[in-house]
């Protein structure tokens, strides 16, 4: 009973905005997801972004208003979280040299706040090296329209419990599968 009251709470996971980002990670699905990653990329001008965006529907976007594309690394093919994270490391691998001076990548994480454990376990299976700093930059509540009191009570608002129902159902996948 105590597991499933909390079942909410414990699928956000959100670390502080760092003083700096190598590398911004945006997983697909909202719009929201993308306008977050876009402030976070202008506040951290070096940064590199990796934009999972199916068909480029977002990125058409982001080039209409002139954003700077050179920095962003578009996405396309993945079809869950599993692959996107993939996708990550090959090209964390591929462009290793253009962090050839860090001691260790920073790298933000941005989904939505209920998204963010299995993000997590994920990237826990994926990554066993040092050379690397997550942060789980859940994009904030409050663009969705939800509070920290809906996700505490997740079950009696509609939107807020199919996405913990369903999320914790997509965790159990993982589990058993991976």
């Amino acid at each position: 009973l105590f597991l499933l009251l909390n079942m909410g709470r414990w699928l956000v996971i959100s670390d502080p905005v760092p003083e700096n980002l190598d590398l911004i990670v945006t997983f697909a699905g909202e719009q929201q997801r993308v306008a977050y990653s876009r402030e976070l990329s202008m506040k951290f001008p070096k940064s590199f972004w990796i934009l999972s965006d199916y068909k480029n529907g977002y990125s058409r976007l982001l080039r209409r208003s002139n954003f700077d594309m050179s920095r962003v690394h578009i996405v396309d093919t993945c079809k869950n979280t599993v692959s996107e994270i993939d996708a990550v490391n090959r090209w964390i691998k591929d462009n290793r040299h253009m962090f050839r001076e860090k001691n260790r990548i920073s790298i933000g994480l941005v989904s939505s706040p209920y998204h963010m454990r299995r993000i997590q376990l994920i990237v826990k299976n994926q990554f066993k090296e040092p050379d690397f700093r997550f942060y789980y930059l859940p994009v904030p509540l409050e663009r969705y329209k939800w509070t920290n009191k809906m996700i505490k009570y997740w079950w009696s608002t509609g939107a807020v419990s199919r996405a913990v129902i369903s999320e914790f159902q997509k965790i159990i996948y993982f589990i058993l599968i991976y």
